[in-house]
């Protein structure tokens, strides 16, 4: 009898014991699970997207973390080396302006590229942003990832000029015009045989300029690893200057990623596809009303948006709203 009682009371004790080890250890009050949650340092996950860009050492690029959280910023800065700065990303060479930063990143991450990129320059404000006060942050936020997913490419600007319908005519350069799109038109289709050798070369090429764009991994992986290294040292191999080099890669990367030589579409229908704006005027094919202004200038004012603003071809504050 007493070593019944016994018996009884150890198992009590022991289930007692088991209850007490549940209690402290899983319930969501238990001190452990307190413990547990605090200890956990809470870690900023992007998503599945990268906004690559185009720098040099002095370009302020803070506007991208503090504006566009949900992108990973991946900066190139092209200049590094003059700096002896061995941290950043940057480019083999400093030599084809965005292009080079462009090629760096996909040939550098081709096995593991994110579901979207966006490539861009540095500048939160450019004269070429689709924005009725050239600002950058309303572009990307505004951009529709479920296009750029169904159609793989797309450019960031949907007005017309400059680009559109028609800015080179590699065949048929102008004989007289001595600017930089003239050196571009006749260099263009020796490097359009180098760089697409299977291809005709296009009489006529268009796009809207600006050279940043959004792509989709599958379309990048459309075509293999080689090709963007040999885009790459063509870049390099060029005697061309930096600026008509790169303008060359400005004019093709809608050709590389598969559109046709012509890449302009209705203006209206391309803020309703990339940005969602849907109700907007457009009297022409090539632009929409209170969407923008091509500007007198390629250089912002010094300030901008604070200072500048209605002076020498650039729009007012608010102009959009008169």
């Amino acid at each position: 009898m007493i070593r019944n009682i016994s018996q009884s009371r150890s198992r009590q004790l022991y289930l007692i014991i088991i209850l007490l080890v549940f209690i402290f250890y899983f319930l969501p009050s238990s001190p452990t699970s307190k413990l547990k949650s605090l200890d956990v340092v809470p870690t900023r996950a992007y998503p599945p997207r990268d906004i690559v860009v185009a720098a040099v050492k002095r370009d302020d690029v803070s506007w991208i973390d503090k504006f566009l959280a949900e992108w990973r910023p991946r900066v190139y800065v092209t200049d590094a080396a003059l700096y002896f700065d061995k941290t950043s990303l940057t480019v083999p060479q400093n030599k084809g302006r965005e292009a080079n930063v462009y090629l760096t990143y996909i040939i550098d991450n081709y096995d593991k590229l994110p579901d979207y990129m966006v490539f861009i320059h540095a500048l939160r404000y450019q004269w070429h942003n689709e924005d009725p006060m050239y600002d950058g942050v309303p572009v990307l936020r505004q951009l529709r990832l479920s296009y750029v997913d169904s159609v793989g490419f797309v450019p960031l600007r949907c007005t017309w000029a400059l680009g559109c319908p028609s800015e080179l005519k590699p065949t048929n350069p102008f004989a007289t015009r001595v600017d930089d799109r003239a050196h571009t038109e006749e260099a263009y289709a020796e490097a359009f045989r180098q760089l697409f050798p299977n291809m005709t070369i296009p009489h006529v090429v268009g796009a809207p300029c600006g050279g940043q764009f959004a792509l989709a991994k599958w379309k990048v992986l459309e075509r293999p690893l080689e090709d963007y290294v040999r885009y790459r040292k063509w870049l390099m191999d060029t005697p061309l200057s930096d600026a008509i080099s790169g303008r060359i890669f400005e004019y093709s990367w809608h050709i590389m990623f598969g559109k046709p030589y012509v890449n302009c579409p209705p203006a209206k229908e391309c803020f309703c596809n990339v940005f969602g704006l849907c109700d907007l005027e457009c009297n022409s094919e090539g632009e929409c009303e209170k969407r923008y202004v091509l500007p007198q200038y390629a250089t912002m004012p010094p300030g901008w948006p604070d200072h500048g603003p209605g002076t020498d071809g650039w729009p007012e504050i608010g102009w959009t709203e008169n």
